[in-house]
């Protein structure tokens, strides 16, 4: 038998103020494409646990590793999450967009120094950002595990 405060911890709900969002065009999905050819094990952990502590942190200005980017991506209101997993600076570029405390993710890449990989990852969110704002683009939800 489980002791009392173990029972009130599994019976906690978890609260998720934010719903994120990968962007498609045309049937495809290149945030789980990334996701699955582009990080590890490792990578999808890290970037799963970013994810799952961010939808859970009611203002963004709270979320680690959250930075609006300069330049180009800042005129169509680009932003960037951070997180680091064998040994690589990852990012995930995004959007709000649609109703409140949704997020769209655009692209994901590895970042060093001032150096995006792939290359094209500012102009391809940029990109992405005006076709989902211009009807052209969509999205789907992304499924937050909770058990890892």
């Amino acid at each position: 038998m489980l002791a009392k405060s173990h029972i009130s911890d599994i019976m906690t709900p978890v609260v998720f103020y934010w719903s994120f969002n990968d962007y498609v065009e045309g049937g495809q999905n290149p945030i789980e494409v990334w996701r699955i050819n582009g990080l590890t094990d490792t990578g999808r952990f890290a970037f799963n646990s970013l994810l799952k502590n961010t939808a859970k942190t009611a203002n963004h200005l709270q979320w680690g590793g959250f930075d609006p980017l300069q330049g180009k991506p800042k005129k169509h209101k680009i932003w960037e999450l951070k997180f680091f997993a064998d040994g690589k600076q990852y990012r995930v570029l995004g959007v709000f967009f649609g109703p409140a405390k949704n997020v769209v993710l655009l692209i994901g890449c590895s970042h060093k120094g001032k150096v995006y990989t792939p290359p094209n990852a500012l102009e391809t969110a940029i990109k992405r950002a005006k076709a989902l704002r211009g009807g052209k683009g969509g999205y789907v939800g992304r499924t937050i595990r909770l058990d890892l």
